[in-house]
């Protein structure tokens, strides 16, 4: 890795971030990522983007069906964190293995239903990120924010998670 690499790495490493969970539906299962690149585009009418890895599985299925969903985690949904980040090693079915209860969304996008928010998109645009990644636009169709585990967001920052400090 060239020392630039190495370097970029190591200052994204120090952004401290919110933890997501994003999902799609396709051929009858469900499947799902990591993500910590996400962010609101536009308010009118509500879009986000986020980045996901070319070499991802999930990235098929978010193709094939045009619709994804992201679920912002809460403190309390570590494990659901470290099986969708493949630190509990290679799982098929990442939902079932997570614990969390799932309903799926308006586009039949997998929602955790106990995470701090999430958002059922639909696909409206695919650029190219790098040569790594593909930036995927997402018009919200139906978002919530009921039935959190916890009011506390899962934090990530340094290369591990930590709890929001509060007042």
């Amino acid at each position: 890795m060239s020392d630039l690499k190495q370097e970029y790495r190591e200052v994204m490493s120090r952004w401290a971030t919110g933890v997501t969970v994003v999902g799609a539906a396709h051929d009858g299962r469900f499947v799902g990522l990591v993500a910590s690149s996400f962010t609101s585009v536009s308010a009118d009418p509500p879009t986000i983007l986020v980045c996901v890895d070319q070499r991802s599985r999930s990235l098929g299925a978010i193709e094939a069906s045009g619709a994804f969903s992201v679920n912002v985690l809460t403190l309390d949904q570590q494990r659901a964190f470290r099986v969708f980040a493949g630190m509990e090693g290679t799982i098929e079915d990442k939902f079932s293995a997570s614990g969390e209860h799932v309903e799926p969304g308006k586009t039949g996008s997998p929602v955790l239903k106990s995470s701090l928010a999430w958002l059922d998109c639909r696909v409206v645009a695919k650029h190219p990120g790098g040569t790594t990644h593909v930036i995927l636009i997402g018009e919200v169709v139906e978002c919530g924010t009921e039935q959190a585990s916890s009011p506390h967001p899962l934090i990530y920052f340094s290369r591990a998670t930590h709890r929001l400090a509060t007042e």
